[in-house]
């Protein structure tokens, strides 16, 4: 989510501020129930921005409170968002953290390559890791909930060129269904601890088992909890859009060269037509000459 403030400068503990989500709708509270139905900034989204220790400005990296128009704040149990209570408490509490330039967004298109330098890849509904190509077999979309940047923690979805979303049952790793569902959900965890995903990172994905996706010679799979050399993964920014447009460029290159030797031919024809009525005219001169010697009387006509 994006915290916006309609007044110019920055933010401070205080403020009204309003919660826009990656729909673009903003959060509204109505009663007890946490929704974002519209891009309104109406009474039901303007919510009162608290820091947890101290006043003043808001930085990244410090923890904050929304109260909602009904004087509650909302809080998070489990994955639902409601405002029950007037406590600035634990299920109340949200880090803010600055978005890093360059790092992965949701609805990324993104490569995973594996310890074995492989990608992995999925054809018909099974995912396996059998070759080094970054094709379209091996692209995936990453989504998180919020929308914006990827963080190490976040559940996240992948889909697969087919449509079909990454699942994990027992301990097989496929891609069988569009839905988001308990099996299709994955917990993203960076190496290198806590923070935003860069392309280059090496990543652990753990399914919804608690076991971590590994790859054993060709096969993808989910079997133990560890993250281990077997376990880790290369996220790799997908490259596939634009070797789509060097494709389109050496089309259009291609059709220009096509082009270029037909206009030449083109204008051979108009020169050789020009030729041919020079010579034409030049016939009919001569004749309306001879003409004129064997009559001795004859006007001639301009050509």
């Amino acid at each position: 989510m994006v915290v916006e403030k309609n007044e110019v400068g920055r933010i401070s503990s205080g403020d009204t501020v309003y919660l826009k989500t990656h729909t673009g709708a903003h959060i509204d509270v109505n009663g007890e129930v946490v929704q974002a139905r519209w891009n309104d900034k109406g009474d039901w989204q303007a919510m009162v921005i608290e820091k947890k220790r101290g006043e003043g400005a808001i930085f990244p990296g410090d923890v904050v409170c929304f109260r909602a128009h009904t004087g509650k704040h909302i809080d998070f149990d489990g994955n639902a968002a409601r405002a029950r209570w007037n406590d600035c408490g634990e299920l109340q509490q949200f880090l803010l953290q600055k978005e890093v330039d360059g790092a992965v967004f949701s609805g990324s298109s993104i490569h995973l390559r594996a310890h074995t330098g492989k990608r992995i890849e999925v054809e018909s509904d099974g995912a396996q890791a059998r070759w080094a190509d970054a094709g379209m077999w091996q692209q995936f979309r990453m989504e998180n909930y919020g929308g914006r940047v990827i963080y190490s923690g976040d559940t996240v979805f992948l889909t697969a060129h087919t449509g079909m979303l990454v699942d994990v049952e027992g301990t097989a790793v496929r891609a069988r269904w569009a839905q988001r569902g308990q099996w299709q959900k994955l917990v993203l965890e960076r190496k290198d601890g806590d923070g935003p995903v860069m392309p280059g990172d090496t990543v652990f994905l753990r399914a919804h088992t608690g076991s971590v996706i590994d790859i054993e010679g060709d096969a993808v799979q989910a079997r133990w909890s560890e993250q281990g050399a077997w376990q880790s993964l290369i996220i790799e920014q997908s490259g596939l859009r634009r070797l789509a447009d060097a494709r389109s460029f050496r089309m259009v290159s291609d059709t220009l060269a096509v082009l270029v030797p037909r206009a030449d031919c083109l204008l051979g024809y108009v020169a050789l037509l020009a030729v041919l009525c020079v010579v034409l005219a030049l016939m009919w001169l001569g004749w309306q000459l001879q003409k004129c010697r064997s009559q001795q009387s004859c006007s001639l006509l301009p050509i």
